[in-house]
């Protein structure tokens, strides 16, 4: 949310310049048709973050870490993980992708993804150290 919040302002300025060109060069038989449709982009992109943001959970037990979204769910035990990956280094948040012996599966908009990676990757080996 605070990156939306950093970012919304200058879609929204992107928006009135977009109407604005629409308005003084199409033709007057679509203009507000177009606005309309730019607007209702608009929203539906702005209402899909806000919905990510307040849906998406994602949150660590003992052995596992736990994601959901609406109905959806997914777990990953840590002692499955193979390697985790930040999609850009020392960044205020990044995707990440967790690597597992069945597949990969990606977490985006991570806030402190360095230290997350470094987190799980230690959560791993200490898992690995019980298991033998």
């Amino acid at each position: 949310m605070d990156h939306m919040v950093r970012v919304v302002p200058f879609i929204v300025f992107c928006y009135a310049i977009q109407c604005y060109a629409i308005v003084k060069l199409g033709p007057s038989e679509i203009t507000n048709l177009s606005v309309m449709v730019l607007g209702g982009f608009l929203s539906l992109m702005i209402l899909s973050f806000v919905t990510y943001d307040l849906r998406h959970q994602v949150f660590f037990d003992e052995h596992e870490l736990h994601s959901q979204f609406f109905s959806f769910k997914h777990s990953i035990r840590y002692e499955d993980i193979l390697s985790v990956e930040v999609s850009e280094e020392k960044q205020s948040f990044a995707s990440l992708t967790i690597k597992t012996k069945t597949g990969k599966k990606t977490y985006f908009f991570i806030d402190n993804a360095d230290k997350v990676k470094e987190w799980l990757e230690a959560k791993k080996y200490s898992e690995m150290n019980l298991a033998a």
